[in-house]
């Protein structure tokens, strides 16, 4: 199977988020230190699902599809909905909610409340478990008739690529907010809206 998907944009993105967001100062608070940690985190897993792609390895790319999620919204929560008792709690290792939870706080809060999130959770968090931990969608896709190969369509990549690149845009957007930049901020959210076009 012949996959075409144009990666140098989804490079160029990458890049472009990073100098987005170079230099700006945080202030040195648990909270904004735990949240910026995160959204750091589904950078890096933004930036290692396009070199992985690029590679041509389409499991571990659908497989960081979930912990990218994850770990973006696990920031956001840290940043407005805990209390400073779970940021305690979070430090030491522990997180006392269910992750269904932390959407549900989050949209609580007035600029997360239109219900993107869970929308996100409730349509795709099957499959994005089933990605991660090798069940059958990540098994099935690796048998053809005569060999065991990556079996991934052009949309399934497109489709991880572009989710990957919205959780990109948004965990740098979040980085912003943090730093009180709501210009640089609202510049990302923008940009994605063009890009969807």
């Amino acid at each position: 199977m012949t996959i075409v998907v144009d990666f140098s944009k989804a490079e160029s993105l990458v890049e472009r988020l990073a100098l987005k967001i170079e230099g700006v100062t945080l202030l040195a608070t648990d909270r904004t230190c735990l949240a910026a940690a995160c959204f750091h985190q589904a950078l890096e897993h933004h930036h290692a699902i396009v070199v992985l792609a690029g590679r041509r390895l389409f499991g571990s790319v659908m497989a960081l599809v979930r912990p990218m999620f994850e770990i973006y919204i696990r920031g956001i929560w840290l940043h407005v909905c805990a209390s400073d008792a779970d940021l305690e709690i979070f430090q030491k290792g522990k997180l006392r909610r269910e992750f269904a939870e932390l959407v549900k706080d989050i949209e609580s809060h007035d600029g997360y409340n239109v219900g993107v999130l869970s929308h996100v959770k409730n349509s795709s968090w099957s499959a994005m478990c089933d990605y991660t931990h090798g069940g059958p969608l990540q098994v099935i896709r690796r048998i053809s008739p005569d060999s065991i190969t990556s079996q991934y369509s052009d949309e399934q990549i497109s489709e991880a690529i572009a989710f990957a690149g919205a959780i990109g845009y948004w965990a740098t957007a979040e980085v912003a907010l943090l730093a009180a930049r709501e210009d640089i901020a609202t510049q990302l959210l923008n940009e994605l809206k063009a890009d969807d076009k």
